[in-house]
């Protein structure tokens, strides 16, 4: 089974995933633009629009990828305050049971 990445870690992915779109952009925008000027005009739009939207992906994926690690971190806080409650009530639920040096053993 693969290991289940950390809240940290997802959120250095969001954040890569982020540098990457406006990477993605900057390099769409210069290719475009020198296509451009160099008369290849179809093609720079083509050029554009994919880098918009390869951009635009990378941004949804950081978004949703930052939402898990959200999620995750307060499943983790909600799991350590469930323990805390757990911990605190196990000695009362032992002490409810009852006793093995009864009198009666029936």
């Amino acid at each position: 089974m693969d290991p289940v990445p950390t809240p940290k870690q997802l959120r250095g992915a969001g954040a890569v995933a982020v540098s990457l779109a406006y990477f993605s952009g900057l390099a769409g925008v210069v290719a475009g633009g020198l296509l451009y000027q160099g008369g290849d005009t179809g093609f720079a739009f083509v050029v554009w629009i994919v880098t918009f939207a390869m951009g635009a992906l990378l941004m949804i994926a950081s978004f949703l990828v930052r939402g898990m690690a959200g999620m995750m971190a307060r499943l983790e806080h909600m799991e350590q305050g469930i323990n805390v409650v757990v911990r605190r009530d196990a000695g009362a639920v032992e002490r409810a049971l009852p006793r093995d040096d009864h009198p009666n053993p029936w």
